[in-house]
């Protein structure tokens, strides 16, 4: 009996929202719901993999499998470790559930996750800049340099406040995943993968 791919997306759509709410809660995502989603993804794949083979080869099926989960669950560990030599102020919550992602997914899908997570983050990042700059303020003070005033002071508290805020991951690892899950095709064809 095959085991359907949508069963194993299934699985890590569950796990990104458990760890969205637990991350909007109380800004981590918990050891206990990445170790085991891992352990869980190597499994899950080796049994996708032993679900094709014929009664000969289901053990060596099942090792490529279980490799397949293992490259996958380095793979999120690689990306998302390379990123924080840049956001030093992120915990390390975010990068084991990249990691169980790729256990369930493999390698390819977390590359594409990574992509849409970057986007959407980005996008969420660069919305949060914009509304914390005092336009207000600056445009005052042009407006004093322009009749020759000296221009006030800019007060720069909503944009350090905003600056210093905790942003949870978890919801922007969840867009991703369920993203990249919507236009995969699409995405590997852009890409010239396809």
């Amino acid at each position: 009996m095959e085991i359907p791919l949508e069963a194993l997306k299934l699985c890590v759509l569950v796990i990104v929202a458990i760890a969205t709410v637990t991350d909007l809660r109380s800004h981590k995502i918990p050891n206990w719901l990445t170790f085991n989603a891992s352990l869980l993804g190597i499994l899950a794949q080796a049994a996708y993999f032993a679900s094709f083979a014929t009664p000969t080869d289901i053990y060596f099926r099942a090792g490529i499998g279980a490799l397949n989960a293992v490259l996958g669950w380095l793979a999120g560990v690689f990306i998302m470790s390379s990123t924080k030599f840049f956001m030093r102020k992120f915990g390390h919550g975010d990068t084991k559930l990249v990691a169980a992602i790729g256990a369930f997914l493999g390698p390819g899908p977390v590359c594409i996750i990574y992509l849409y997570y970057s986007l959407v983050f980005g996008l969420f990042s660069l919305v949060q800049m914009i509304r914390a700059i005092p336009w207000h303020d600056m445009w005052m003070a042009a407006e004093a340099r322009k009749a020759g005033v000296t221009p006030p002071a800019l007060n720069m508290d909503n944009l350090n406040k905003i600056r210093k805020e905790i942003i949870p991951v978890g919801p922007f690892i969840a867009a991703g995943t369920v993203l990249s899950m919507i236009f995969e095709q699409q995405t590997l064809t852009f890409l010239g993968f396809d």
